[in-house]
């Protein structure tokens, strides 16, 4: 069942390009006779270079018309027709023909067509020139019969030719002519919309450089719109052999294009088939340049350029209607149906157009033009489409990257939320651990020494030494209730403990504190650690060093923080070893990410009464 459905979709993808040429062949334009017009099919034809009618042309043999000749012959041809009798009504002339004409009347000069001039014969013209004539009544058809000699230049890169000439009434003609100038028109506007395509392919190809599907067939639709332009320019822009150099050139790098899109879009794209192209565009090239440059004709099949530029085109045709139809087998939709039906009518229009006029010598209607125009507007609507659901899909992955993103971002709040809790609670639990060991090693301490010496104490010294224990206490518990590092909150709460033993002592407090930010150093338990500190070394200044006046004073830098305290007592002796008390703040402060000194005497710019000592500790800003 599935090989019966495939075998199906494939004729019928086969069938209809062929049928779709024969319908366009099949189009009738208006018989001539039933408007009054008639077909001039038969003149006599003299090949002769005169600028006037010659002599012999009168008994020179009949020839049917349309005639077409061959690049190479070097010779012009004039053609005499014998006009039916005149009416007294105006009549036209259509003749279409290239690459020159002139016009003559019983031998009268009437005038030369758009496009015969000198040189003519080396310019390259595809498709015929239209020249339409009004012939007035007494003023051409003079007599009962007339003769209209014409004179076809000689062929030039792309041969002469010349269709049978009409003659009837004016509005009988153009209506004849109709058909050939919608063709015209056809020619025009998809040459002109291959370029706004291509332009707008290679826009987009700007900005999806990752998909060559886009570049290439912008080159692609470009190149169609080159090879129309014949059609539609009314000179060639370049001289001649460039022009045709450039024309074949475009023609065989238009049905290579034309393999490589099919494949990209088939993704049959392989490397024995890039090999095949480069091989077929490195042999096919220099031999159209040099066909072109030495004016070798399509027609001349005596030769074997002819066999060898048919063949190579009608390969790559056949290769890329074959891998159309396999995109189509693999997959029925209807970007490949499209695909195969347009891929299938221009390889059957060229053929047929190719057969016809190169081989066989017949007209036909060239339906190139309208192969070239499905093709463009296929490209630019299913790269349209293909940009549209690759715009879609980068959206659909931005909203989905965005949700991921946001699922990531609640995750990791989830995640910190639970690591700062287990942090809190293990900086808690640290606190109360250095805390238990404070209160053993200090307040424990203290009343156990206390208890001891109470015999041996009278009340007041009782009443100290309970007093000092309480201040350990209430030091330890202030720390508990700082939990944000704010130096000049711990400070503080250090003065209004220590202020009322320093009174007792009879001992002054300058207060300089003017930079205290917050310190991570101090979360936890390191505000303990700083308070322990400055209290030994206050300790310190008052029993040791007899201290009358204290200054606490604090100075900022760009990496920490420097607590001083500085008192006017007798001052350290120079050989004064390192002592428990001292190591104690000197750990505490190593703890803590900074460092400790002593200076003594203090430094002479801060004024003190006596020698004193200064004690500067460092604490990080980080």
């Amino acid at each position: 069942m599935r090989r019966a459905y495939l075998w199906s979709t494939l004729c019928t993808a086969v069938l209809l390009p062929l049928l779709a040429v024969l319908a366009v062949q099949a189009v009738q334009e208006p018989e001539p006779a039933g408007m009054g017009v008639i077909v001039l099919r038969e003149a006599r034809a003299l090949v002769s270079d005169a600028t006037t009618p010659p002599a012999g042309l009168a008994s020179a043999p009949l020839r049917r018309l349309p005639l077409s000749r061959q690049a190479g012959e070097s010779s012009a041809i004039w053609l005499a027709f014998t006009l039916p009798p005149a009416t007294d009504r105006p009549e036209s002339l259509a003749l279409a023909y290239k690459p020159g004409l002139s016009a003559y009347l019983d031998g009268v000069a009437l005038a030369a067509g758009p496009g015969d001039s000198a040189g003519t014969q080396e310019h390259f013209v595809l498709g015929h020139q239209r020249w339409v004539l009004e012939l007035l009544p007494g003023l051409h058809r003079q007599s009962p019969a007339q003769v209209l000699q014409l004179r076809l230049a000689a062929p030039g890169p792309s041969g002469a030719g010349l269709e049978a000439p009409l003659l009837g009434p004016p509005d009988a003609v153009q209506a004849l002519d109709a058909g050939r100038r919608h063709w015209q028109l056809l020619r025009a506007a998809t040459a002109l919309g291959g370029v706004l395509v291509a332009a707008f392919l290679a826009l987009v190809a700007r900005t999806r450089r990752d998909e060559p599907i886009y570049a290439l067939s912008a080159l692609h639709v470009a190149l169609l719109a080159l090879l129309l332009s014949p059609y539609v320019l009314p000179d060639q822009p370049l001289p001649s052999p460039w022009w045709r150099m450039l024309l074949d050139a475009a023609d065989l790098g238009a049905k290579l294009l034309l393999v490589v899109i099919c494949a990209r879009l088939a993704n049959a794209w392989s490397p024995w088939l890039r090999r095949l192209l480069w091989t077929v565009a490195a042999v096919g090239l220099p031999l159209d340049l040099l066909a072109a440059a030495l004016g070798w004709s399509w027609g001349r099949f005596d030769q074997p350029w002819p066999w060898w530029a048919l063949g190579s085109r009608a390969l790559l045709f056949a290769l890329a209607w074959s891998l159309a139809l396999r995109a189509l087998r693999e997959r029925g939709t209807a970007a490949t149906w499209g695909t195969a039906l347009l891929v299938g009518f221009s390889a059957s229009t060229w053929a047929w157009v190719s057969l016809s006029v190169l081989v066989l010598d017949r007209p036909v209607v060239d339906a190139n033009a309208l192969a070239h125009a499905g093709w463009v507007a296929w490209v630019a609507l299913l790269l349209l489409r293909h940009f549209n659901d690759g715009a879609r899909r980068e959206r659909q992955l931005r909203e989905r990257l965005a949700q991921e993103l946001e699922q990531r971002r609640r995750e990791l709040e989830a995640v910190f939320a639970a690591h700062a809790q287990a942090e809190r609670e293990r900086a808690a639990s640290e606190q109360r651990r250095r805390l238990l060991q404070d209160l053993h090693d200090g307040l424990g301490a203290r009343l156990l020494s206390v208890r001891l010496r109470a015999p041996q104490l009278d009340a007041t010294a009782l009443a100290e030494a309970l007093d000092e224990c309480l201040l350990e206490m209430r030091l330890s518990v202030d720390t508990l209730a700082q939990d944000d590092g704010d130096l000049g909150v711990l400070l503080g709460s250090w003065r209004q403990r220590i202020d009322p033993v320093l009174r007792s002592a009879g001992c002054a407090m300058d207060w300089r504190v003017v930079h205290a930010p917050q310190l991570r150093c101090l979360l936890g338990g390191g505000a303990l650690e700083l308070v322990r500190g400055l209290q030994e070394l206050t300790s310190n200044a008052l029993r040791h060093g007899g201290a009358q006046h204290l200054i606490v004073a604090t100075e900022a830098s760009d990496q920490a923080v420097t607590v001083w305290l500085l008192d006017d007592g007798r001052g350290m002796p120079a050989d004064a070893h390192l002592g428990q008390g001292r190591r104690s703040v000197m750990q505490r402060a190593e703890r803590l990410g900074g460092a400790v000194s002593w200076h003594s005497p203090a430094p002479p710019h801060w004024a003190l009464a006596g020698p004193g000592t200064a004690v500067a500790w460092r604490l990080p800003l980080s």
